[in-house]
């Protein structure tokens, strides 16, 4: 059997498959933060349910701010209610 690794929502704090997840990234050279499509990039991730509740819970909390320890850009909670 394979391993499917999992991931902590920040807004619900429930864990999901890495893969049914949205994630976010902090780049380590420019400490810009920015969703990762491809769940590729390399640098800190964060992750948010493919839940428009969990989206706007977390950007009510400021979830991706606290996990981060930095200021998100405008506008980056919308893209990830667009992916969904």
């Amino acid at each position: 059997m394979k391993h499917v690794p999992e991931r902590m929502c920040v807004a619900c704090r429930k864990m999901f498959p890495q893969s049914e997840l949205i994630r976010f990234v902090r780049d380590s050279v420019t400490d810009e933060v920015m969703l990762d499509t491809d769940k590729k990039r390399f640098g800190r991730g964060a992750y948010i349910c493919k839940n428009i509740e969990c989206v706007r819970k977390a950007e009510k909390k400021h979830g991706l701010e606290r996990h981060f320890k930095c200021q998100t850009p405008k506008g980056l909670y919308e893209k990830a209610e667009e992916l969904i």
